[in-house]
């Protein structure tokens, strides 16, 4: 165990469940947040959670048996379901001080690290540990993974705070009886499919987004009202009316952050957190 390596949050740009079936997806960390393993004196209800470690491969046994011993737990500041990382902070903090490090290719360790934060959300793609443990943006393209040296300004995306916890759990499977029950959802996922492919290459190619954003922000509303909280569909669809401000989910929604994006900055009148 290091206890100077730290471990960022984690914001899910574009990508969001799509990324489940193979779709496009852009994380970038999120230093503000973040969190390192340290011993404590008491039990940290991680039992369970290392007693699953022991059936993946590549994980070294005796660590694991040191790490149950000497009660570590990961101290972070990064807010429990809000959508930003907390599981992926702690697993890519797992997979570096318990794992044998026998793979070397960023999507390798993605699927390692979708293994072990399967513990918490019955599935995961992996996408949010792999961008806290390179601490690098990343890009899922066609379940390649690709390292972005430096993103172009995200000035004009912020975080929104709904202010309510959620568990991205059963909106996961949500999602994917949906998926499997509904046409019209299927084929709403596959226009959002297409539209995170684009948004993605304006934003690397430093293009105006905002039309493409509001597609999304749009196909989300209508067809995610699930993942999005009723406190919230009042502000969401003031933004898609006035063309001030559009809003889409970042990560499983259900509560926490939300992303939004707006070329009024600090003028608007929202209470907007920023990227950097």
């Amino acid at each position: 165990m290091d206890k100077e390596v730290f471990y960022p949050a984690k914001v899910l740009l574009f990508g969001e469940y799509t990324i489940i079936n193979g779709g496009s997806a852009l994380a970038i960390p999120l230093n503000t947040y973040g969190g390192n393993w340290v011993r404590h004196n008491e039990d940290t209800g991680l039992l369970n959670f290392f007693e699953y470690l022991r059936d993946l491969s590549d994980v070294d046994q005796k660590l694991v048996e040191q790490a149950i011993s000497e009660n570590w737990l990961f101290q972070s500041n990064i807010p429990m379901g809000c959508g930003i990382g907390s599981s992926g902070a702690l697993t890519a903090a797992t997979y570096d001080a318990l794992f044998i490090k026998n793979i070397q290719a960023p999507t390798e360790i993605k699927h390692k690290l979708s293994e072990i934060e399967s513990f918490f959300h019955g599935r995961s793609s992996g996408m949010d540990p792999l961008t806290s443990y390179l601490n690098s943006p990343i890009l899922v393209r066609r379940e390649e993974v690709e390292l972005i040296d430096k993103l172009p300004d995200l000035d004009q995306l912020y975080l929104y705070d709904s202010g309510r916890k959620r568990n991205s759990k059963p909106l996961i499977e949500y999602y994917q009886m949906m998926i499997d029950a509904d046409t019209s959802f299927k084929n709403a996922v596959l226009a959002l499919s297409r539209f995170n492919d684009r948004i993605i290459q304006e934003l690397i190619q430093k293009q105006d987004i905002s039309r493409t954003f509001k597609e999304i922000s749009e196909i989300e509303y209508e067809h995610f009202s699930r993942m999005i909280p009723n406190e919230l569909k009042t502000i969401w669809k003031a933004g898609l009316d006035s063309d001030q401000y559009y809003m889409k989910l970042s990560g499983a929604g259900g509560g926490g952050f939300f992303l939004v994006h707006t070329k009024l900055g600090d003028s608007l009148d929202l209470d907007l957190m920023t990227l950097i």
